[in-house]
């Protein structure tokens, strides 16, 4: 193939190659879901000798990269530990960032089992401080909420509310993937440590969004939006109950993908609403 080909050709020469090259080479095997552990052990090994010359937008190619083909390799780890280190020795690193490089490494480090909370207050103070300039368009909203789910903090709170008032003023109703990131928002603001601070009028109109885009859902999609909704303190809320309804065909359709847990817990609602 000829990802192989290329991995083939640059492993003798992987000393050779700068901050960005490392960074793109991993960042398009990456994208095309394209694994190679040599290559990527490599380019880890050497990423790791000249860190110090990594800009933002690199480190988070570079961390996005190994998140997503989730390589769990002793150098690729090492990759998490220099990144974080860097950004927590230099605040320049968040200074030049943009809002989607913040929430790149932010998610990056969630998705690859790496969640550091000093680097994620960081990454919040900067978000923070930059309010509506931030610049985030839906699924790099949804991002940082996920990265942020699990976190409680007077920043992650920060966050939200600025969440809260951008989110949906970038809904592009043309983005064929745009389910995917109200499905990260609804599952980071349900199942995280935030529920209690979500305004209603919020949630009704991300419900609403969910149930008219559910003709994108994938199965991640409908897991994530139905987890969500089973929480207790909805139980009562007509939403909940067209939600479910709407959302029906679409979890007997990918049920049987689903872990037995999620599944069971799913059921149980199914079951409470009467729509079994």
């Amino acid at each position: 193939m000829l990802f192989d080909e290329v991995a083939k050709v640059a492993i003798p020469i992987i000393d050779t190659f700068n901050s960005q090259s490392l960074a793109n080479t991993v960042n398009a095997f990456a994208k095309m879901g394209h694994q190679h552990p040599v290559l990527f052990d490599e380019v880890a090994r050497a990423a790791i000798s000249i860190i110090d010359t990594f800009n933002s937008q690199n480190l988070a190619n570079l961390v996005s990269a190994i998140a997503r083909i989730r390589q769990d390799s002793e150098s690729c780890r090492a990759v998490y530990s220099a990144v974080a280190d860097s950004i927590k020795a230099d605040r320049h690193y968040l200074n030049e960032a943009s809002g989607i490089d913040l929430s790149a490494i932010a998610y990056a480090f969630l998705k690859g089992g790496h969640v550091d909370d000093d680097l994620l207050e960081l990454i919040g103070i900067e978000a923070s401080r930059r309010g509506a300039e931030l610049s985030l368009d839906t699924q790099g909203w949804g991002h940082l909420a996920k990265a942020f789910k699990s976190y409680k903090s007077p920043v992650a709170d920060k966050v939200f509310d600025l969440l809260f008032r951008s989110f949906l003023e970038q809904v592009d109703r043309s983005d064929e993937r745009l389910l995917e990131s109200i499905a990260d928002v609804y599952n980071a603001l349900l199942v995280g440590e935030h529920f209690n601070d979500v305004p209603s009028d919020f949630l009704t109109k991300l419900t609403e969004l969910a149930m008219e885009y559910s003709s994108q859902a994938r199965m991640e999609d409908v897991r994530d939006i139905l987890i969500g909704a089973t929480r207790v303190e909805m139980r009562g809320d007509p939403l909940q109950r067209d939600l479910y309804t709407t959302y029906r065909p679409l979890f007997d359709r990918y049920r049987k993908d689903m872990s037995p847990r999620v599944r069971d817990s799913i059921n149980e609602t199914f079951e409470y609403l009467g729509l079994r």
